[in-house]
């Protein structure tokens, strides 16, 4: 009986067509190879396409936008507590609208309005125990991100944590010369 050992491929060393593999040089005196800067698909046909004239490598050194007005720096996360929690206050009813003004743009602060008025009127919280203690025990900013999405703005969230009940506030804030203003309000 003669038993036959065959061995196995080596994972290393891949069957690919001889076009799609760089040439590698040697080095003098038997050492690493150098890698080849240029790679080819086919004979001829290089495996980096060039770029098209109406088109622009993003983050390219060779392309140089002209400077433009300094970008404000994004709000303090100080700030970002402060509103979150006087947004959250004012979307459950407990604190007038009116000092948010000149924090928050008019058609957002209409909403933000209506919906504490709405969560008023609501049976469950129709109890003025039941609101101060599911609103005020928000006592606690667990958490805030701030994401600057364009110029001149950011995307931030706030996580507000109480005994009760935990809320999260989305806002978009938008800079106003030198203040930032409130565009956009999502209370979950």
């Amino acid at each position: 009986m003669s038993i036959e050992l065959h061995s196995l491929p080596n994972p290393a060393q891949r069957h690919e067509p001889a076009h799609a593999q760089p040439s590698l040089r040697a080095l003098p005196g038997g050492g690493q190879q150098r890698l080849p800067l240029h790679w080819e698909i086919a004979p001829g046909v290089s495996a980096v396409p060039e770029l098209p004239r109406h088109l622009r490598v993003v983050g390219s050194t060779a392309l140089v936008e002209p400077a433009v007005a300094e970008e404000p720096a994004p709000p303090p996360a100080g700030l970002i507590a402060r509103l979150a929690r006087a947004v959250a206050e004012v979307g459950t009813g407990v604190r007038p609208a009116t000092q948010l003004t000149n924090w928050v743009r008019r058609d957002a602060l209409a909403l933000l309005e209506a919906r504490g008025r709405a969560f008023q009127r609501h049976p469950s919280a129709r109890a003025a125990a039941a609101r101060a203690a599911n609103t005020r025990s928000l006592a606690q900013v667990r958490a805030i991100r701030i994401c600057p999405v364009a110029p001149g703005a950011v995307e931030t969230s706030a996580v507000l944590v109480g005994t009760n009940r935990s809320r999260a506030v989305a806002m978009r804030l938008e800079s106003q010369g030198d203040r930032w203003q409130v565009v956009a309000i999502s209370l979950g």
